[in-house]
């Protein structure tokens, strides 16, 4: 679990330019979408989504012709709240 220096949707809203939207899969089925930031650290790559997303290892997140497993998921938290899921993918 990593700390979020502002709340999420601020950062969110700063970077908004560089959102993207996918659609998550579950086995064959299209869960809906949700718009996520990619990013990278010692542990992997990464999309960052606002908490609440129904999110999964094994869920695959596709945007047009790039699909991405999700291998682990953690949360990052703002003044002790979690306010953001990271889907580690490959």
């Amino acid at each position: 679990m990593a700390f979020l220096p502002v709340p999420a949707s601020q950062y969110f809203s700063d970077f908004s330019f560089d959102l993207v939207e996918y659609t998550i899969i579950r086995g064959n089925e299209s869960l809906g979408t949700a718009k996520g930031l990619t990013n990278t650290d010692d542990s992997g790559q990464y999309v960052s989504f606002l908490i609440g997303i129904d999110l999964r290892v094994g869920d695959v997140l596709q945007n047009g012709s790039t699909r991405l497993e999700v291998t682990r998921l953690s949360l990052d938290s703002y003044n002790g709240e979690d306010q953001m899921v990271n889907a580690y993918y490959r």
